[in-house]
């Protein structure tokens, strides 16, 4: 794991001393250093010893194949975003069984300079936005530490450190909750309005303000997991055939696996519904098919508002239906997507649904 002021290191892996060279060429504007491995093996044993943020990895090399390496790699550093180098012309087989692996990203075969040095920049803000909210995490532990053996500090002191922290730790979020926009077209708007439709919903439950305050954070992480989307996938402008939804469907799991195993209260949430909002009331969604209230209330709540929002705004497959259609169809499949108590509670009162829509317009 990288500190905010050290360089930025790039494992790269290709059995061809060509390739490597020729993608550290196409990255030289991008700061980071480069350390090159032509065998797997030797790569895998630096990287126990040394820390890294990034791995490039062809997938066909004689000793170990790329999705070989990523599992090995992911036992090093399971954050560590890997981009992986593959033929034009891969088996779609490949592409499933590498993302299982946990790879991040592909680049085909002839490598565009363009798409590469925009995906490694997109996963470096992401990877540094990870270790930015990591570090006040552990800033914030160390200041309850210190303000719990200092006991000469006053209540007010405590609380104004208190709150400057949770300042920088919104911030943060702010920052990592954007992450997905570098590559998806939705705006900064959608995930406004996500957010506000959620806390809206839990509003009208009677949630608690500390509860409404985590969806109002969590919510925009809803769709993180779509860095590790293929952009010929992601930016489709038709609709997706069945193997192009299966690596689609995959964003729910990828955006879980990024949030997870987190103290903080905010990714705790982030996590639950990045894993859920995809799931149906009726047990037909994803990615477990889980039905009625075994799927988590975040994740219901969060369900209605994305689809609400997506239904009104427009996509490249799609243009924006009306406030009055979008709302027809939640009550349409109230029972079957949506949960029925929190379609009753979002649809009771358009007046603030309609104002969040109206305030937060692309």
């Amino acid at each position: 794991m990288i500190c905010c002021n050290n360089p930025f290191v790039i494992i790269n892996i290709d059995d061809n001393d060509m390739n490597l060279l020729l993608i550290e060429t196409y990255l030289q504007e991008v700061d980071a250093t480069f350390v090159n491995f032509t065998d797997p093996l030797t790569a895998i044993e630096y990287m126990q010893k040394n820390p890294f943020d990034m791995v490039l990895v062809d997938y066909e090399m004689p000793s170990m194949n790329g999705i070989e390496v990523t599992a090995a790699v992911k036992r090093i550093d399971s954050d560590a975003p890997i981009i992986m180098v593959t033929a034009s012309d891969a088996q779609d087989t490949v592409q499933i069984k590498a993302l299982m692996a946990g790879v991040n990203d592909f680049i085909k075969k002839p490598i565009d300079k363009a798409i590469l040095l925009n995906r490694v920049r997109n996963f470096i803000k992401l990877r540094r936005a990870i270790v930015r909210l990591n570090d006040q995490e552990k800033y914030l532990r160390t200041q309850v530490d210190k303000a719990t053996a200092s006991l000469h500090k006053t209540i007010a002191e405590l609380t104004e450190s208190y709150i400057t922290l949770e300042q920088k730790e919104h911030e943060t979020l702010r920052v990592l909750s954007r992450t997905a926009e570098y590559k998806d077209e939705e705006t900064s708007n959608h995930v406004k309005r996500v957010s506000g439709y959620a806390v809206l919903m839990a509003k009208r439950l009677k949630l608690d303000e500390a509860e409404q305050n985590i969806l109002h954070f969590a919510a925009p992480l809803h769709d993180l997991g779509k860095v590790g989307t293929p952009d010929n996938i992601l930016l489709k402008p038709g609709k997706l055939n069945d193997h192009e939804m299966k690596i689609m469907r995959q964003h729910a799991a990828i955006g879980a696996d990024i949030l997870q195993n987190s103290t903080s209260p905010y990714l705790q949430a982030g996590h639950i519904i990045a894993a859920s909002h995809h799931e149906k009331y009726d047990g037909s969604g994803y990615p477990q098919g889980l039905a009625g209230e075994a799927i988590p209330l975040y994740g219901r709540i969060v369900a209605i508002a994305d689809v609400f929002d997506a239904l009104t705004s427009v996509r490249p497959y799609k243009k924006a239906w009306s406030f009055d259609e979008a709302i027809d169809y939640l009550k349409q499949n109230s029972g079957i997507h949506f949960d029925p108590l929190l379609v009753e509670l979002f649809t009771a009162d358009l007046h603030e649904v309609h104002a969040i829509h109206t305030r937060y317009q692309d």
